[in-house]
């Protein structure tokens, strides 16, 4: 079992819409056996995103397939440490790729300093934007993982067409000089992203489904990063 995070301490950088993405990415367009811990409580955004969805279909009278849904966790804030260390013992053997959403804090009391302390994560993505306290917050961030024997890889997000390719071919460099790994993998801005079910059928965010020939069209770089990340390059 794989078990990948996307992970920021800087609020709005897409974390959980990645961690979101790419678990529905593996299970429905490459068939993967995959499970989500959300433990980013008291939000819970990515489980109450699926129950929302759930919610929406049954509205609609759509039926989903026995089976069709990967399964997405949370766990009370009491014991929520030793009960997803448990839940993840107990997927181990069946599950291909576990993907986990932590709160956007990474405190010596946070769960996910911990998951990095007891080995139990494989990679940290980190997205990283064209700010400078973003780009400031994520070095570090690579850093201090680093220091603690922990994978990590950046990428750009929040891409505008715009911008200077020079602009991210510099923070590469800058990236490299300190011994921290950077996809080639750049994420373009892409409004659809911030749309769910609920909102109209325009929409690319999903825990029930993958749009992947909409994904191609308009914003193919998200296919290739996850095909990266989780070293599965099936069609």
């Amino acid at each position: 079992m794989k078990t990948i995070t996307f992970f920021s301490v800087k609020g709005g950088t897409g974390k959980t819409t990645f961690n979101l993405l790419l678990a529905s990415w593996l299970k429905y367009q490459c068939g993967k056996q995959v499970a989500v811990l959300d433990l980013d409580g008291p939000e819970y955004s990515l489980f109450n995103t699926r129950e929302r969805e759930l919610g929406y279909l049954k509205e609609q009278g759509s039926m989903l397939p026995k089976g069709w849904l990967y399964p997405v966790y949370r766990f009370p804030e009491q014991g929520l440490l030793d009960a997803a260390k448990e839940k993840m013992e107990e997927l181990r053997a069946d599950t291909d790729y576990l993907i986990i959403d932590f709160g956007g804090s990474f405190k010596i009391t946070d769960p996910i300093c911990r998951f990095v302390r007891e080995r139990l994560l494989d990679l940290v993505v980190i997205p990283v934007e064209l700010d400078g306290m973003i780009i400031a917050s994520a070095k570090s961030l690579s850093s201090i993982l680093k220091q603690m024997g922990q994978d990590s890889l950046l990428f750009f997000n929040m891409v505008h067409a715009k911008e200077k390719t020079a602009l991210f071919d510099d923070l590469v460099d800058y990236f490299d000089k300190h011994g921290l790994q950077v996809s080639q993998n750049r994420i373009k801005t892409t409004i659809k992203l911030q749309r769910d079910c609920d909102r109209g059928t325009n929409f690319l965010r999903s825990t029930v489904g993958f749009p992947q020939k909409d994904m191609e069209k308009v914003n193919p770089a998200m296919i290739e990063l996850f095909k990266e990340i989780s070293g599965y390059g099936g069609e």
